[in-house]
This record gives structure tokens, sequence and C-alpha cells, in this order.
């Protein structure tokens, strides 16, 4: 059995809401191996998922942002998903995140804008915050104010980078899909 296809399958079906049959396949994932961080936080989203289904979305388009770059993922998801289940999200799900990710050092985007307006410089701010920090969006008027910022300055590699990866996570929202007309024609071809 090829685990690779199955977690691949796991996930469009997880991504498609079908959570049932997308836990049974990250089950079978991890009856062969118990240690597959993919298949044990799939199986968490989907359980998650009955309950919360925007949520367990949201955590799943982060713990693929995250799961490279921090230490622990299965830890920060587990977190999270008891945060929500027992009840102990204050306002939405993005501001679950955002305090998350400002524990693993990171600016928020109105310091971001700060450092920008006192530079008086995009392109300079930008450098600076990218190359010793992340820049923490946690509302969906923020990331189309980066992406817009991005393409005005010439950063078209940039901002498509960030709508494929974050895009998602808006589920076809048409303000975000509006995003991808700020790039070069030929850049997001299969979008538009």
């Amino acid at each position: 059995m090829n685990i690779n296809k199955l977690l691949d399958r796991a996930e469009r079906l997880f991504i498609e809401k079908d959570y049932i049959n997308a836990l049974k396949l990250y089950s079978i994932a991890l009856s062969e191996n118990k240690e597959n961080l993919d298949a044990y936080v799939g199986a968490i989203l989907c359980d998650l998922g009955f309950t919360f289904d925007e949520e367990a979305q949201v955590l799943y388009y982060y713990f693929q942002t995250i799961k490279e770059s921090i230490s622990d993922p299965k830890k920060t998801i587990e977190h999270l998903t008891n945060s929500l289940i027992d009840g102990r999200v204050q306002d939405d799900i993005y501001s679950l995140l955002d305090e998350n990710m400002a524990l693993n050092d990171g600016i928020d985007y109105e310091d971001f804008i700060k450092i920008i307006e006192d530079k008086e410089n995009f392109k300079e701010a930008f450098e600076d915050a990218i190359f010793s920090t992340r820049v923490i969006i946690s509302k969906k008027s923020q990331f189309i104010d980066f992406i817009k910022r991005l393409a005005d300055n010439g950063y078209y590699s940039v901002a498509l980078n960030y709508l494929e990866q974050h895009a998602p996570m808006y589920q076809n929202d048409q303000e975000i899909l509006k995003l991808y007309s700020l790039l070069p024609k030929g850049m997001a071809w299969y979008i538009l």
C-alpha cells in the first residue's frame, strides 16, 4: 500500500469536507505508520470538522503552512483544536491563529504597516521585515491590503505565492480571487 497516495486521497476528501471517508483513510494510514504526522493531524481535523467545519478547514491550511517551519506542529494543532473544543476561543479561528503565531516570533500586520509608514518606503520595510521575521496576517482585510501592496511595488511572484498558499483558506471568496487580476497576464492564467 502506497501511504502517500492514501494521504493524497484523504486530503482531497478532507478539502471536499467528506470527513467520514477522509477519516477512514487517515486511520488506515495511521495503522500503517503510527508516527505519520499528516495522518495524525488529518484524523484530528476530520474529527474536529464534524462540529467545527470552517475551523477545521482553516486549521488544515494553517498546518500545511507551519508543518515544516516549527518544531512541534503536532502539539500546536492539538492545542488549537483543544481550545476550540473546550470553548476557549474568544472571537474566531483567525484570532486564535493570530495569538498562536505571535508566540512563534512574528510581527503583527499593524506593526508592519507602522514600519512602512516610518520608513516611507514599502520595498525597504518589506525586505527588512520579511528577512528578519514573519508578518502575521490575521484578517481578510489585512491579506487583501498586503497583496495589493506587494503588487503595487512589483513583488508579483511573492504576491502569487501568498495567494496560492492562502487563498484556499477563504474558500473561493470573490474579493480574494479578484486579487489575481493585479498580477501581470500569464502569471495566473489558470485562475482567471
